[in-house]
């Protein structure tokens, strides 16, 4: 992952516990970079719920279409080609 913007800080507490096993293994875990992604991962997650949502109350104010409507206009433009 690059960046290619400015950056910001952010600061995290984590108990005491945490950070100690987070030092035994900072040989091998890099762990500003897996809390970046981890951070731009649930970003990413919570806009797809939000769009979803979106979607979700566009589709609930939009008029119901009789049973078997849609297959007819596929059955239309299908015969139309």
């Amino acid at each position: 992952m690059v960046y290619r913007s400015a950056v910001s800080v952010v600061s995290v507490k984590v108990p005491r516990e945490v950070k100690v096993k987070m030092d035994s293994l900072k040989n091998v875990v890099d762990w500003p970079k897996e809390i970046r992604e981890f951070i731009v991962m649930k970003i990413e997650e919570f806009e797809r719920i939000r769009n979803v949502e979106v979607v979700e109350n566009i589709l609930k104010d939009m008029p119901k279409q009789p049973k078997g409507s849609i297959s007819r206009l596929v059955r239309e433009d299908r015969e139309g080609h």
